[in-house]
C-alpha cells in the first residue's frame, strides 16, 4: 500500500542495510528491496501479530532472502552497527524518544535516522537536540487533511533553538510547498489544546498564555506567505 508518506520516507533511503522499526505490514522493507534502494533490511515489531502480516507480504513478493524479520521492542532486538538507516514512523513523537532512549547505542552508530513522529514533533526535536543528534532534513508529505512530518537526523553535535516556537515550526520548513498545510495544522492544534486548558478545572494560567502566544504567531506568519 504506497502512500505519500512512505513514498517520502522511501525517498531518502540507498543503503546496503536498513532497519523498519515497528514495521507494521512490512509495505517499507518490501518497497525498499523491491526498488532496490536497500540491499537487506531488518523488520522489527513488538507484536507477533503485525510480523506475521508482513511475512505474508514478503513470502508473495519474493524477498525474503533480503528481509529478515524479528520480535522485539524498538531498537533492542539490533545490534550497534548492524544498519546504516534506522527508520521509525507511524508512532507518535513520545514513542519515538523512549525508542531511541532505550536504544541510544544502536541509533547513534546508525549512518541516518528517518524519524516521522504522528504528533509531539517539538518534543522529538528537542529530545533530539539535547541528546547528541544533530536535524540534517525536514520534509512535509500531504494525504488529504493530514500533515506529516519527516525529520532526518544523525549522531552529532547541534544547538537547540533558543525560541520554542522553532521546535514547532522549523525555519527549514518555510520554503517548502506544503508549509502552508502545515501552518494549518499547528493552528488546529494550539486551538484544540487551549480549548481543552480552558475547560479545564484546574487553572492552567501560565499554559493558557504560552499557547495564546504560539497560536498568535502561527497566525502572524500565516499572514506573510
Amino acid at each position: 500500500m504506497q502512500t505519500d508518506r512512505l513514498d517520502m520516507i522511501i525517498s531518502y533511503i540507498n543503503c546496503d542495510v536498513a532497519a523498519d522499526i515497528g514495521t507494521d505490514h512490512g509495505y517499507i522493507p518490501v518497497e525498499l528491496v523491491c526498488s532496490q534502494r536497500a540491499k537487506r533490511v531488518i523488520a522489527t515489531d513488538v507484536r507477533r501479530g503485525p510480523l506475521d502480516a508482513a511475512k505474508r507480504r514478503i513470502e508473495k513478493h519474493g524477498c525474503a532472502d533480503r528481509i529478515e524479520l524479528r520480535l522485539g521492542s524498538g531498537l533492542l532486538p539490533i545490534g550497534p552497527g548492524e544498519c546504516e538507516t534506522i527508520i521509525i514512523s507511524g508512532m507518535g513523537g513520545e514513542l519515538i524518544c523512549d525508542i531511541l532512549a532505550r536504544g541510544e547505542s544502536v541509533a547513534k552508530a546508525a549512518d541516518c535516522l528517518l524519524l516521522q513522529p504522528m504528533n509531539s514533533q517539538d518534543m522529538l526535536r528537542k529530545f533530539l537536540y539535547t541528546h547528541g543528534y544533530e536535524i540534517i532534513k525536514e520534509d512535509i508529505a500531504v494525504e488529504g487533511f493530514k500533515v506529516y512530518n519527516l525529520i532526518i537526523a544523525r549522531s552529532g553535535k547541534a544547538v537547540m533553538p533558543e525560541d520554542e516556537f522553532f521546535l514547532h515550526l522549523p525555519q527549514s520548513l518555510y520554503g517548502h510547498r506544503y508549509f502552508p498545510q502545515l501552518l494549518e495544522k499547528k493552528k488546529r492544534e494550539f486551538s484544540k489544546i487551549l480549548n481543552g486548558l480552558g475547560k479545564a478545572k484546574i487553572p492552567h494560567s501560565k499554559e493558557i498564555e504560552r499557547y495564546k502566544e504560539l497560536y498568535r504567531r502561527v497566525c502572524e506568519l500565516e499572514g506573510k506567505i
